[in-house]
């Protein structure tokens, strides 16, 4: 006699439905077509009694019923990969495995050269695709398995993500050459005497730094213009009388190609602390703890000279 059990490869495929939000990428993430994925959704639909995912424009979005089954079946079926995973061996020579960086510009000018010149002799066939950070985005994007890795200043991560420190960088201020503020004795007068740049890239560190300083003072930061990019601002400084505070890295990388002078900040700042986020999902994936161990190896600590 026939029976209508559901198959328990559809709790898989709601899984990677669930972490994507994208039918592409779950067909992907599974090895499926996406008309399999389709197939698989439709089913589910039937299976749950909700249409668990919904498409407003090009997103898609989780229902409420969705979100509550995801969250029970989610631990089910981590130890369900866990028991039955195959050992995997992973040799960096001859993977050809692809892993997505999330970043800012800053982060990316940073990291990515020295990283890709160690992968292109360590792992000559692995696939980095590095993702820039977009406004309103950041450690979500591990949840949603958007990025399998994060490298940036997030000082509240969630408990499922893990984390480990990569390096620290301290700020400069830089102006172009024949900046008025160079005729003076420069001051934490000087510094608000003249027009800035404000960085909002991503969480704008420094940025916040600077306001939280000045936010009990009688005398604020004059802000002139508010860049995303640390990359750009080197350039606008060197044709403006405007200020930028910016990491030293930064600062001495286009002092290198830009007629600007670098200074030291006129009050004390922290340094930015620069980390590696990764979900718990893949504490377990040889492939993506060979590329943490590798990143975190990397010789990234040390400030470059002025």
């Amino acid at each position: 006699m026939a029976t209508n059990k559901p198959d328990l490869n559809l709790l898989i495929q709601f899984d990677a439905l669930m972490q994507t939000k994208s039918i592409s990428r779950a067909a992907d993430r599974l090895g499926l077509t996406q008309p399999s994925m389709s197939a698989a959704l439709v089913r589910l639909r039937t299976l749950f009694h909700d249409p668990l995912l919904s498409r407003e424009g090009s997103v898609w979005t989780a229902t409420q019923k969705a979100i509550e089954l995801h969250r029970d079946l989610k631990p089910l079926l981590d130890k369900w990969a866990a028991h039955t995973a195959a050992e995997e061996e992973f040799d960096p020579l001859y993977s050809h495995r692809t892993l997505v960086l999330y970043a800012t510009d800053y982060v990316q000018f940073r990291v990515v050269p020295t990283l890709l010149e160690g992968l292109s002799k360590d792992a000559p066939h692995f696939h980095l695709r590095v993702v820039p950070a977009k406004p309103l985005h950041g450690l979500d994007m591990l949840d949603t398995n958007h990025a399998e890795l994060i490298a940036g200043y997030f000082p509240v991560a969630t408990p499922e993500l893990r984390t480990r420190f990569l390096f620290n960088e301290p700020a400069h201020c830089i102006v172009r050459n024949g900046h008025p503020c160079l005729k003076q004795k420069w001051t934490v007068d000087e510094y608000l005497r003249h027009d800035h740049i404000d960085l909002s890239a991503h969480t704008g560190f420094f940025s916040s730094e600077i306001a939280s300083l000045f936010s009990d003072q009688p005398r604020k930061r004059m802000v002139a213009a508010t860049l995303s990019s640390y990359l750009v601002c080197p350039h606008v400084v060197a044709q403006t009388d405007l200020i930028a505070t910016v990491p030293r890295s930064v600062a001495v990388e286009a002092k290198r190609s830009l007629q600007i002078q670098i200074l030291d900040v006129p009050f004390n700042i922290p340094t930015l602390s620069i980390s590696l986020y990764w979900h718990e999902r893949h504490q377990n994936d040889p492939a993506h703890a060979w590329l943490r161990q590798y990143i975190c190896g990397l010789d990234l600590n040390g400030s470059p000279a002025l």
